[in-house]
């Protein structure tokens, strides 16, 4: 496949920033559970995570080395595969619809400015900085939610051999 360098890139960058959620996931955990609300949003993270290790192990030890895997990692990949489109798209229109309508934009950075608690010496200039790094990471994390879940898809089609169960 000639997008398998655009694949590796892609899935290398989802595994640096799965990473960082596991943390968020594991110490939210506890507090999840006191809320029942919390939950959803550690599920979709968790998703997302075991979504991004699979394919990311798919990638290393199937299409790389040859090393063929149960089935149920196949299943592991395309069930949170789902959850991660979902979210991807969620992401990406939420973020692009901030991006679009400047007002909507600037409604969060006042509701921001007055939720500071009073020590806080923050600027405008720093709190704006802050916003449109986020904004502009979550657009592309939004996007390569999208965009890696069908590529893994395709060549789970392309390597069906390395889903098979092993024959004695």
């Amino acid at each position: 496949m000639k997008n398998l360098g655009i694949y590796r890139v892609i899935t290398y960058l989802l595994l640096f920033v799965a990473a960082f959620m596991s943390v968020g996931v594991f110490t939210s955990l506890l507090a999840a559970l006191a809320n029942p609300v919390g939950l959803l949003q550690v599920f979709v993270l968790a998703c997302i995570i075991i979504y991004t290790y699979c394919s990311w192990r798919f990638l290393v030890r199937g299409i790389d080395k040859g090393i063929p895997s149960k089935p149920v990692m196949r299943d592991l990949i395309k069930v949170n595969a789902y959850v991660s489109v979902a979210v991807g798209a969620l992401l990406f229109i939420v973020m692009a619809c901030v991006i679009v309508l400047p007002e909507l934009f600037q409604n969060v950075l006042e509701q921001t400015r007055a939720a500071q608690p009073p020590g806080t010496d923050w600027s405008n200039d720093e709190i704006l900085k802050g916003a449109r790094f986020a904004v502009g990471f979550l657009v592309t994390y939004g996007a390569l939610l999208l965009i890696h879940p069908f590529m893994t898809f395709r060549l789970l089609k392309q390597f069906p051999q390395l889903f098979q169960e092993p024959t004695n």
